[in-house]
């Protein structure tokens, strides 16, 4: 059965008068969103709020000045992570709402390939976005085939080398995702380190010295290529970011011994 794409930025375009580049209106339209309507510590969005806004009205048409945009200017590695991030994470709040989902984004069938964005002259999937852009053509988890072919064009535009940390930077709109933030071109290096930092020293890595073994989310068994490819590398990288302590010796100590397990996922919307 074959499903249609949602492109929630269709239509023409654009209604508001612009004194910046698209890139940059929408990112200010997106911390509006965000200082109005997303709690800054737990990462909950209020999705009903937000649906009834004028500023969402507004960040809604400014989407639509994507259609156009050249992402050609985008000239530095800061410049795309940052956009593409941003644009990922308010493509989802975008698409929960537009959709009116109530509980979770498993309510419409494979919700992460049919929301779309169409940008400079191209469609952009949630999940091209991240798994085409920002992981630079992997292939996604559970799935036999990269996003995109070798001869397509949107390959110009991946971000390579990949970086691991954008896994505590993307939002899917669920519970057991990382806090919602928006990011910086010329701050991201930092604001994504504080991001690994934030994610992994938080219920989402648990150290149990108890039971030799680390309880941690399933973003890094669905990754464990982009964080080394086995169970050591993965411990290596909680260790890098986790705050020192009697947990980090722990690990330290008995990193090569200690069991992984994973927590369960947490569906349901982050409201």
């Amino acid at each position: 059965m074959i499903f249609s794409p949602i492109i929630l930025n269709a239509g023409s375009s654009l209604k508001v008068s612009l004194d910046q580049p698209i890139d940059v209106a929408l990112t200010l339209s997106m911390a509006d969103l965000k200082a109005l309507f997303i709690d800054p510590e737990r990462g909950q969005v209020q999705y009903h709020a937000i649906r009834n806004s004028e500023k969402f009205e507004k960040y809604k048409d400014l989407t639509k000045g994507l259609q156009s945009f050249d992402l050609q200017s985008l000239k530095d590695r800061g410049q795309r992570l940052a956009f593409w991030v941003n644009i990922y994470n308010a493509a989802v709040i975008h698409g929960v709402i537009e959709l009116g989902l109530k509980h979770s984004v498993k309510e419409v069938y494979n919700f992460f390939d049919r929301i779309v964005y169409e940008i400079g002259g191209y469609r952009f999937s949630l999940n091209d976005m991240e798994h085409g852009i920002l992981r630079g053509n992997r292939r996604p988890p559970y799935r036999l085939l990269r996003p995109w072919g070798k001869n397509d064009p949107r390959l110009a535009f991946a971000t390579l080398p990949m970086d691991a940390r954008i896994h505590f930077a993307l939002v899917c709109g669920a519970r057991s995702c990382p806090p919602i933030g928006f990011y910086e071109s010329g701050q991201i290096d930092f604001q994504l380190q504080l991001a690994a930092e934030s994610f992994i020293n938080s219920s989402q890595v648990r150290i149990l010295p108890e039971d030799n073994s680390i309880l941690i989310s399933m973003i890094f068994k669905w990754y464990k290529a982009d964080f080394g490819g086995n169970d050591r590398a993965i411990v290596d990288t909680i260790l890098n970011f986790l705050d020192e302590g009697e947990k980090k010796n722990f690990l330290r100590e008995n990193k090569n011994r200690v069991r992984i397990k994973y927590q369960p996922y947490d569906w349901n919307l982050n409201q």
